[in-house]
C-alpha cells in the first residue's frame, strides 16, 4: 500500500474512483476535492495505491508548524471496500501525521446508516462533541 502523487498520468483514474451509490452523500467526489485542493495552500492529497491499482483517495489539511493534521477527505472505491485498504491507508496517514510532529488527528464525518463513523471508531477515533454543518468532529490522539 502507498500514498501516491496525483499526476497528469493518473488523475483520470483517481477521478473515476467512487464510493457506493448509497455512500455518495457522505463524501465529495475526488474531482471536487482535487479542485478545492488547488485553492488551499495547506491541502495535501494523494491517491491510495495497492500494488498496481488505485483503490482510494485522501486529502488532508496539513500544517506542521501549527501541529494540525485534519483529514479533510478520505474514500475507498466501492469495488475495494472491505478488503483492509481503508485501515492500511489510515495507518499511512497516521505515519504522515507523526512525521509532522502532530499530537492528534482530527476529521469530521456525516452520521448515517452507511457513513464511515463506525470505521473511524474502530480505529480509535473519538467524538469531540463538536458538530459543524451536520458533521461530527472526531479526534485520535497520537501521544
Amino acid at each position: 500500500m502507498s500514498l501516491r502523487d496525483v499526476t497528469k498520468d493518473n488523475v483520470r483514474d483517481v477521478i473515476a474512483l467512487e464510493v457506493a451509490q448509497e455512500q455518495s452523500s457522505y463524501v465529495a467526489t475526488n474531482a471536487k476535492s482535487i479542485a478545492e485542493a488547488h485553492f488551499e495552500p495547506k491541502a495535501w492529497f494523494r491517491a491510495v495505491g495497492a500494488g498496481d491499482d488505485l483503490v482510494g483517495f485522501a486529502m488532508v489539511y496539513r500544517d506542521p508548524t501549527a501541529g494540525i493534521f485534519y483529514i479533510w477527505r478520505f474514500m475507498i472505491d466501492a469495488r475495494h471496500q472491505g478488503q483492509g485498504y481503508g485501515r492500511r491507508a489510515m495507518e499511512l496517514l497516521l505515519d504522515e501525521a507523526r512525521a509532522d510532529g502532530a499530537r492528534e488527528i482530527t476529521l469530521s464525518v456525516v452520521p448515517g446508516e452507511r457513513s464511515a463513523l463506525d470505521f473511524y471508531r474502530r480505529l480509535g477515533f473519538e467524538e469531540t462533541g463538536k458538530i459543524e454543518h451536520g458533521e461530527l468532529e472526531l479526534r485520535l490522539s497520537l501521544t
